[in-house]
């Protein structure tokens, strides 16, 4: 069984009775889950033609990049052998309606704004960063463009990942285990954009969204090795859809004792690298640079797990340091 360990407490997984009690934590839970910059619409109303009609958990506006918002379709589900089957239907079924129901969804959001007051006047102060007049034009916009889905589930396993893959552009997936120790109750999760959660610094300093199109990888010799020079890839990388539709290159981080970024590559394509849940990136016009080292040398600043920069950004940086100001 998972544990917890904090302040030499253990904390026990305790899982969910139902999924009404699931989504009660996801709501909860929802600005760390989805991005400070979400919000999070809590209406099921059935959408789609007939054969085609599924009834969305909710639906979720992300206004991290302000000029160019983002709709997502939410599926709430807890895993199960049998769940899987109905979670790649329903996703299949909302597929469908994003591109045959899009009056009707705008009329659903609009709807559901107009009758919550609180979630009008968040949207109303998110507006102010956008380019949109009104609710209204950014409901339109939102419609029009491809709307992604993501699904918040309470376990993510090999059999999950497999349904998945029949997509051509699989769902988010974002992860929410609960754990008790005595009547304390914790969280643990996987945010539906962890590229976010690593540049979020950069906004909170700046207020702006903060562009990528590169992400940084670390590396052992004999990883380096066997996956860049000789297979022209690199795997089991985590990516969200919207990281997979932006980035364009990838640079390696050579761990200690070179410790430094010299090689960097243009990205091929995407796709889905087993039963993981991750995604194997291949590369092509594979470069050398002039190595760029540790600067500061502090705790955190040489990337353990995948970072997100700019190319520009990055061919102009004298150290590592300088690529997560």
């Amino acid at each position: 069984m998972a544990k917890i360990i904090i302040n030499n407490n253990d904390y026990l997984l305790f899982d969910f009775d139902n999924e009404a009690e699931f989504e009660k934590a996801v709501i909860e839970n929802q600005k760390s889950l989805f991005g400070k910059d979400s919000i999070y619409i809590d209406i099921k109303k059935r959408i789609g033609k007939r054969g085609y009609r599924g009834i969305p958990d909710a639906f979720l506006i992300d206004f991290y990049d302000s000029k160019d918002p983002q709709l997502y379709i939410v599926e709430n589900e807890i895993a199960s052998h049998d769940v899987y089957s109905n979670i790649t239907e329903q996703i299949a079924r909302f597929s469908a309606s994003i591109i045959s129901s899009q009056n009707q969804i705008r009329d659903i959001l609009l709807k559901a704004i107009n009758e919550d007051s609180e979630i009008e006047k968040e949207m109303e102060n998110r507006l102010k960063a956008t380019v949109f007049k009104n609710i209204t034009d950014l409901i339109i916009y939102l419609v029009e463009k491809d709307v992604k889905i993501v699904v918040a589930i309470n376990e993510i396993t090999s059999d999950l990942n497999l349904a998945f893959k029949i997509f051509r552009d699989p769902p988010d997936i974002v992860l929410l285990q609960r754990y008790q120790c005595d009547n304390d109750i914790l969280y643990y999760y996987e945010p539906m954009r962890e590229e976010i959660e690593d540049i979020g610094t950069g906004k909170s300093k700046t207020k702006k969204s903060v562009d990528f199109d590169t992400v940084v990888c670390a590396a052992f010799e004999d990883g380096f090795k066997h996956a860049y020079v000789q297979n022209n890839a690199w795997w089991e990388i985590r990516l969200s859809q919207e990281a997979r539709e932006k980035l364009k290159y990838l640079a390696i981080y050579e761990k200690l004792p070179l410790a430094h970024i010299k090689h960097v590559a243009e990205i091929d394509k995407i796709e889905p690298y087993k039963d993981t849940g991750k995604f194997i990136v291949y590369l092509k016009n594979k470069k050398t640079i002039k190595p760029i080292p540790l600067g500061t040398g502090k705790k955190g600043e040489a990337p353990q797990s995948p970072r997100y920069t700019t190319m520009e950004k990055l061919l102009k940086a004298k150290s590592i340091h300088e690529l997560w100001k």
